[in-house]
């Protein structure tokens, strides 16, 4: 029987893990999350027994007293500043809140017997953000491939995987990291690109539209996608199998342009789209594609992707309707 603190427990992937195990057979009798945002405070379950305490991670004293209260089994930490438009609009905030929540966590950690602290497995949520530029853009990014953050985001995943690893040798910390790729699904804020096509779209829709005219960043991007509820199920099986020290692509390993997925969007809606480039939306020095190799993945935990991407966008679009 286990305990799990979740933090970033509101967010996006919080309010997905949460329900994964409201519907999954797991040893879990209960949760604590914690978030700034009280979004889950009244989330309900059958399954376990759910604790939600709004508190400021950024404060080291106060989360090592909640924490050491509760105990966890498993930790899994979300929490973060996760928009590189936003680290790029203020460095200094994403790179503070980032690695002072992480080292926060680190310090209550590090605050138990030596010989206890293994007995707390971590999944640390990193970011594909830290590979950043390379030389050939058809291969799929391995765990391996060189690292070069180009934005303060990416800079503060790095700093997290590095500094995590090197507590893991000398502090004996038992901690599973990610680079987790682009992910999406029901539930994500239109600050992400595909959201924001759902939500312009269903508007022209709604006001009666036949032809949408769509103002855009580069559609020519090629990125890989992964449906949300196939990530928290990832970090899961990554609790359950991942090895301490390591870092694990999640990722779908495919690509697709963003041109595409405005056409399938375009397809399920029936509408016309047409699109213009608005060079505000663009992101300069953006790599063109980004993919994942799913093989270290695959070979410690058996995990693949699930949900096809077209599945996806259309519980993205009923998710929204019936917001409405």
């Amino acid at each position: 029987m286990r305990k799990c603190l979740i933090t970033g427990v509101s967010g996006f992937v919080g309010r997905h893990l949460l329900q994964y195990f409201d519907i999954t057979e797991t040893d879990i009798t209960d949760i604590l999350g914690l978030d700034y945002c009280p979004g889950t405070a009244t989330f309900t379950s059958q399954q376990f027994s759910y604790r939600f305490e709004q508190v400021d991670l950024t404060q080291p004293e106060l989360f090592t007293e909640i924490a050491k209260e509760f105990n966890p089994d498993w930790l899994i930490h979300l929490a973060a500043e996760s928009s590189v438009a936003a680290s790029l609009r203020d460095p200094d905030r994403c790179m503070k809140n980032n690695m002072g929540i992480n080292e926060n966590i680190l310090q209550f950690l590090k605050r138990r017997p030596m010989y206890d602290r293994s007995k707390c497995k971590m999944l640390a949520v990193g970011s594909s953000e830290v590979y950043g530029y390379r030389e050939n853009w058809s291969e799929p990014l391995e765990e391996s491939h060189p690292k070069h953050p180009s934005n303060p985001y990416a800079l503060s995943r790095l700093y997290q995987e590095d500094w995590i690893q090197l507590n893991v040798r000398r502090q004996n910390l038992n901690i599973v990291s990610t680079r987790s790729f682009n992910h999406t699904g029901p539930g994500q804020t239109d600050r992400f690109v595909i959201p924001s096509f759902i939500r312009q779209l269903l508007e022209a829709q709604k006001n009666g539209q036949k032809t949408v005219h769509l103002k855009t960043g580069n559609l020519d991007l090629i990125r890989d996608f992964s449906d949300v509820r196939d990530v928290v199920r990832a970090y899961c099986l990554l609790l359950e199998h991942g090895q301490s020290g390591e870092v694990y692509n999640v990722c779908s390993g495919k690509g697709i342009a963003l041109f595409e997925i405005v056409k399938i969007l375009s397809e399920i809606l029936n509408l016309d789209v047409t699109v213009e480039t608005d060079p505000k939306l663009v992101r300069h020095g953006e790599p063109p594609i980004v993919i994942g190799s799913t093989d270290k993945m695959f070979r410690a935990t058996g995990w693949t992707p699930q949900i096809p991407l077209e599945q996806t966008l259309r519980d993205m679009i009923q998710h929204q309707k019936n917001k409405e």
